[in-house]
Formats: structure tokens, C-alpha cells, sequence
């Protein structure tokens, strides 16, 4: 398959998860990506795109082995090959998100929010029709869930291994299985302590409570397996 591709990194100043400032320990990188696949014969038509965001500590994130992971996972179901992501997204991504890290304007900033945006001109139809045909398949609306589902997650205090008795036997058995999602939250990226007051989604996964409250204000997928959550 032949491409041509142009790639735009920037910094977006919303509010976005400003509510979580006194909730978040650490300092954020929130990255929304979009691809958009166009063919080279009508450039002005978009034939598919992929949208996708992740949050990661920033001092986490700007390793080049922990952003390669990272974007890695975020890029997974777009159609990007792993090549091009190692070669292109991973290096100037992680290039970007350091200056942003450093700049004077953003020491007292507790969320740096990178907006990334890819455009690939695809030169064969064929080949757009298979790509098109796949992402399709894999593709899914951020909406946020359904205000009834959020007010059905149920808070519990952390007692670190004592967490599981209050859950049901079978997810139990999943927690089990899956010690980091037990440990941390994936949202702030913080270990649980003793007395945090966290829950679980229908799919087993435990966050604080806050964290995933507010994540689902904005996605209905988890933010571990892309679960969804019922919207309204």
C-alpha cells in the first residue's frame, strides 16, 4: 500500500478535566489523535476516520519505551502499521510532549492536553476499500454513558487485598487475574492506598471512584479494555 501522510501536534488550552485538579496527585498528558484516511484521486473526501484520546503521567510518558507502548495501544485499531508508529507517531509525539513539558507556561499546569492530527493519502482504491472495510468494523463513537449507569457504580473504601470481599464471587475470580487494574487507577494513573474510596465497572476493572466518574462523563468505553458503558 502507497501513502503520503502530513502530521500536526498541537496544544489544545480547553478545560478539559479541569474539575479533577484537586483529585489528580500528578501531573496529566491527555492526547486526542485523529486520522483521517483520504484517497489521493479526491483528496477533499474523507473516506474514514479513527479518534481516539488516552491520559498518562507525564513523568510516566516521556520515556521513549513508555510513550512506544502507550501510542502503540492508543493507534491499535486505526490500521496504522506498527513500522510507521515506531517510526513516525512515536518519536514526534514524545518529541512534542517533552517541549510541552517544558515550557514555562505549562509548570503550573496539572493537565497538558496534545491534540494530534494525521491526514494519509492512500494511492490505491482497493486498498482503500479493505482499509475502510476493517476500521469500520473496529471503529466506535465517544459519547458519554448514560447518566443512570454512573449513578449505579457503587463506592467502596480500598483495603488493599481485602477489596475483593466486597465483590461478587465471579469478579472476584477476574480481579484475580488482573492485579494491575486492582492496583492502580488508570485514569490518574495512581496506586490505591488504604481508605480511597474506588469502584468497579461492569467489566471488573477499579478505579477511584472520582476518577472513572468523571472519565465516563466523556467516554462510555473503559479506559482499560474499551468496554461500553450503556449511553443515553
Amino acid at each position: 500500500m502507497v501513502f503520503c501522510f502530513s502530521l500536526n501536534i498541537s496544544q489544545d488550552y480547553g478545560r478539559f478535566f479541569e474539575r479533577l485538579r484537586s483529585n489528580i496527585p500528578h501531573r496529566l498528558l491527555y492526547i486526542d489523535i485523529e486520522i483521517r484516511y483520504v484517497s489521493s484521486l479526491v483528496p477533499e473526501t474523507t473516506l474514514e476516520t479513527f479518534n481516539q484520546s488516552v491520559s498518562a503521567r507525564c513523568d510516566v510518558f516521556l520515556s521513549e519505551e513508555n510513550a512506544r507502548n502507550i501510542i502503540r495501544s492508543l493507534v491499535a485499531d486505526s490500521g496504522a502499521t506498527q513500522e510507521f508508529v515506531d517510526a513516525v507517531l512515536v518519536p514526534d509525539i514524545l518529541s512534542y510532549a517533552r517541549y510541552a513539558d517544558s515550557l514555562p507556561m505549562n509548570l503550573g499546569r496539572q493537565v497538558i492536553r496534545l491534540r494530534v492530527e494525521l491526514l494519509v493519502e492512500l494511492d490505491h482504491e482497493d486498498a482503500i476499500g479493505e482499509l475502510v472495510d476493517e476500521s469500520s468494523a473496529n471503529s466506535v463513537n465517544f459519547k458519554p454513558a448514560s447518566k443512570s449507569s454512573i449513578k449505579a457504580l457503587k463506592r467502596v473504601k480500598y483495603l488493599d487485598n481485602e477489596y475483593e470481599e466486597y465483590l461478587p464471587l465471579k469478579k472476584r475470580r477476574k480481579l484475580g487475574e488482573d492485579l494491575s487494574s486492582r492496583k492502580r487507577c488508570t485514569v490518574c494513573l495512581d496506586e490505591f492506598s488504604d481508605g480511597d474510596k474506588v469502584t468497579s465497572t461492569p467489566c471488573n476493572h477499579v478505579y477511584h471512584y472520582s476518577c472513572i466518574v468523571e472519565w465516563l462523563k466523556t467516554s462510555h468505553l473503559c479506559p482499560l479494555c474499551r468496554y461500553q458503558m450503556p449511553i443515553d
